[in-house]
């Protein structure tokens, strides 16, 4: 008797053929994974050239719509697509951007999750922000994203779009989507080392090519201050060959000044310092005498800066020499030059205060003894002797004035003038000046102005002085003033006073005023003939103006007046 035994099976035949399916669709992410690392486009081409071939094997192997890669912008405000596959046209595009600011959950999702994969894109709260404008306008249903990271950083993200009805993704496939984020994270990587390869291979070039052909010496000191390297330029300057300063110590080719290996060590300590502590790469400039093989002295400019390790502490001085010794000589022949010209222009103010002493003494006894004369105390004169004695007595007065004024340059110029600063009423020095010249004014028919600003009350000054520098600008207006008005204006400013004196004159060519304050300057030969003076007062007038420190200036139009301005700052005793 046969007993027949009938079984189901039909549950473990779907078992095995689902098996069978997962270790197939196992076998072809493999198989995808596998072509890809091997593959010479992900080794060699260009990063876009891989992107499209990562691109299209995740789509054909995930069997899905759309595959695409989205990196952040420089500020991590919004991804930017920079390759998309779409199966259906077969084409590669880029270009579409996402703004953080619009879709806030999905992008902290993408920091937050290692893949993200979501059955219902529309529905989900992590992709419903994207609903309306990305996913229904492609169609897109289920989505598997995973972010891209590299050394720390995301960069960004995979993106693997399924149309139609919702897709449930297996752990196969959400570990597949995850490799292919490890293909795109290593060839940015690669990229970003290959470029930063070549940059530093450029740089490297840059560099020797610089270092070799530069007209300055370049030198590569290590921190023993043992010369490492120097160019051609250096070894020229200094008559060595290469060779021959390789090894030696950098100090022993500076003219030597006591101290300087002390020195050495203390630069270098204050670089780590500044280096460690404050993050700053320390950098030096000074001017040092080298010495030629020859034996002469070389003047150099030398800027050192340091060149840290990969740690950050110092490893190498660059230390870059330009020959200056030219400029070095022509500057102590000027350094010269001038101390022979000032010695010249001291002895010159010597000379002139001497003589205005010597002149005075016989000078006074003419005008004294011509008063006298004038008022008859030796007897009475006749009108022809009474004009001589006015003669006299006037061209001793003119001659007074300037040897005053000689002697007052020359104190000026020898820096042996003082000045006895005092708080002065403005309106009292206004009045004591402009009473001095009315009679000459009146005397010519002009009109005599003042205006003082009611802000102005005190100033301080050497009374003296400042009456001295107002009369010699009045004085002046009033002498090239044929007809008119001379004015004076007092004005308060934020850094202290001016004056300004004004008249309706003949005016100065600007193309004068360059020689305007230089002493027994005449601006004009038929002028001297025409006015009489030395040509002292402005001199003197800026000279004390700026002893004070101030100034005076001037703005004047050909026959058509002057105005000069004498500025005195705020003073304090």
């Amino acid at each position: 008797m046969q007993v027949l035994v009938v079984r189901d099976i039909t549950e473990s035949q779907a078992n095995k053929e689902d098996v069978r399916n997962t270790q197939n669709v196992r076998r072809k992410q493999n198989q995808t994974l596998v072509q890809l690392a091997k593959s010479k486009t992900f080794q060699q081409e260009p990063l876009n050239d891989v992107l499209k071939e990562i691109t299209q094997a995740a789509a054909e192997t995930l069997l899905v719509a759309r595959v695409s890669v989205w990196l952040y912008n420089q500020d991590a405000s919004a991804l930017e697509c920079i390759n998309l596959y779409d199966v259906s046209q077969q084409v590669h595009s880029c270009g579409q951007y996402l703004l953080k600011a619009s879709y806030p959950v999905y992008f902290q999702t993408l920091e937050e999750e290692r893949s993200i994969a979501i059955n219902d894109a529309i529905n989900d709260k992590r992709t419903q922000e994207l609903s309306a404008n990305y996913l229904s306008v492609f169609g897109i249903t289920s989505l598997l994203d995973a972010p891209i990271w590299v050394g720390g950083r995301l960069l960004g993200v995979v993106c693997h779009e399924h149309c139609g009805e919702l897709r449930h993704w297996t752990p196969e496939e959400e570990y597949f989507a995850g490799s292919i984020a490890d293909f795109v994270s290593l060839a940015i990587e690669a990229r970003e080392r290959n470029t930063a390869q070549e940059a530093l291979r450029k740089s490297e070039a840059q560099f020797q090519a610089i270092f070799e052909l530069s007209s300055i010496g370049i030198g590569l000191v290590d921190m023993q201050a043992q010369i490492v390297d120097a160019n051609p330029a250096l070894c020229q300057m200094l008559g060595y060959q290469r060779a021959e300063l390789c090894g030696k110590h950098f100090t022993d080719y500076i003219c030597p000044q006591k101290g300087d290996r002390e020195r050495y060590k203390q630069l270098i300590a204050k670089f780590s310092t500044d280096i460690k502590q404050i993050g700053e790469k320390p950098h030096l400039d000074i001017e040092r005498a080298f010495l030629h093989r020859d034996g002469s002295l070389i003047w150099t400019k030398l800027s050192v800066s340091v060149i840290p390790g990969s740690h950050g502490e110092p490893e190498y001085f660059l230390a870059m020499i330009d020959d200056i010794t030219e400029r070095k000589q022509t500057e102590m022949k000027l350094l010269t030059s001038q101390a022979a010209a000032e010695a010249g222009s001291r002895a010159k103010s010597e000379f002139l205060a001497t003589m205005s002493h010597e002149l005075r003494t016989p000078l006074n006894a003419i005008m004294g003894l011509s008063q006298l004369l004038q008022v008859e105390i030796a007897g009475s004169l006749n009108e022809k002797q009474k004009e001589y004695v006015d003669c006299i007595y006037s061209s001793g007065e003119h001659l007074l004035a300037l040897i005053n004024d000689i002697l007052d340059l020359s104190k000026v110029e020898a820096g042996k003038e003082e000045l006895f600063l005092a708080p002065l009423l403005i309106v009292d020095v206004c009045h004591d000046v402009l009473s001095i010249v009315s009679d000459r004014a009146t005397s010519k028919g002009l009109k005599l102005n003042y205006e003082i600003d009611p802000q102005a009350n005190i100033f301080i000054a050497d009374e003296r002085r400042i009456k001295q520098m107002l009369l010699n600008l009045l004085t002046n207006a009033i002498k090239f003033t044929p007809a008119g008005e001379v004015s004076l204006k007092v004005n308060k400013i934020s850094e202290g006073i001016t004056f300004t004196v004004s008249d309706t004159g003949i005016g100065i060519d600007p193309n004068h005023f360059q020689f305007l304050f230089e002493p027994f300057k005449q601006l004009d030969s038929r002028l001297n003939r025409q006015y009489e003076g030395t040509g002292l007062g402005l001199a003197l007038t800026r000279k004390l103006a700026r002893l004070h420190g101030g100034d005076v200036t001037v703005t004047s139009t050909l026959g058509a007046g002057s105005q000069f301005t004498l500025f005195l700052p705020d003073q304090e005793i």
